[in-house]
């Protein structure tokens, strides 16, 4: 299925940018897996092992699993659980992750050992998940990128406004970069009161008083906003791959988009949000 900006999350950019942008997809050819080169200041070198799925298009191979390995929480109230890959920028993309991240502009990529302190409250920035994307078994992202890096993302997410991605290479025989392949989600800072998981916004002064008890909560469950992002999986992918569309613009790239359906080993990620079968897989090339 294609996306239209008239789609609810492309709300955010112009309709005359994005009808021009979101083109028709090109007929997928067939693929095999191999080792590709990256070259990506914004990340490290992809994995040896190469996709080991037989179904394999233009765009990538289908990974082991759809799904990240279940993570767990500091927090009772947050059972383990797993989040769902819904966006890939194919390995038919000619411009290469780090130029991407560059013309997003406020993207910036933070580490899982990096603690910022946002109104007296202390939180890590990122943490750290695992998928299996090239076949070779599950393995931490190999890059995270934060909607205003660490400390202006989490001043968003006292909002419930922090956008985040964390993102995967699988390489791919013949492609430069390979196919990466990313998790996005809204958040929203919150905090365990008393038992109870509310916005830390709303509890700024407990927060700060008892860092152990904060984390992100993805928009839409216990502890978040839910107005503006009721969907923070969903929500975040739609919108992520609009940004990439929009910055693509700015630099005389063209973007080919497209939606595919895959299959879920799990409905709801983190505190139950729901997420579809939907992947967003853009093309970027320039």
């Amino acid at each position: 299925m294609e996306i239209s900006a008239g789609r609810r999350g492309w709300r955010i950019f112009p309709l005359a940018l994005t009808v021009v942008l979101v083109t028709a997809v090109l007929a997928l050819g067939g693929c095999t897996t191999g080792t590709s080169a990256v070259s990506s200041s914004s990340a490290p070198a992809p994995p040896s092992a190469t996709a080991a799925a037989a179904d394999c298009n233009a765009d990538y191979c289908t990974p082991a699993d759809w799904d990240t390995a279940r993570a767990t929480t500091p927090l009772a109230q947050i059972p383990p659980f797993v989040e769902p890959l819904n966006v890939i920028i194919s390995a038919r993309s000619t411009v290469s992750l780090a130029d991407i991240q560059a013309a997003l502009g406020n993207w910036h990529t933070v580490s899982t050992a990096t603690t910022v302190s946002v109104l007296g409250i202390h939180i890590k920035c990122i943490s750290s998940e695992q998928a299996d994307v090239a076949g070779g078994g599950y393995v931490p992202q190999h890059v995270a990128w934060r909607l205003g890096g660490c400390a202006d993302g989490n001043e968003l997410s006292l909002s419930g406004n922090e956008d985040h991605v964390r993102i995967w290479n699988q390489p791919v025989a013949g492609s430069k970069y390979g196919a990466w392949f990313i998790a996005a989600s809204y958040e929203t800072m919150c905090v365990d009161h008393d038992g109870t998981l509310e916005p830390a916004s709303e509890h700024a002064a407990y927060a700060a008083l008892h860092a152990g008890s904060t984390y992100h909560c993805v928009d839409g469950g216990p502890g978040s906003f839910h107005a503006k992002h009721p969907d923070g999986y969903d929500d975040a992918a739609m919108d992520f791959s609009a940004a990439i569309v929009s910055a693509a613009g700015g630099h005389g790239w063209q973007v080919t988009m497209r939606t595919v359906s895959v299959p879920r080993g799990a409905s709801g990620g983190e505190g139950g949000v729901p997420f579809g079968s939907t992947v967003y897989v853009l093309t970027v090339t320039g």
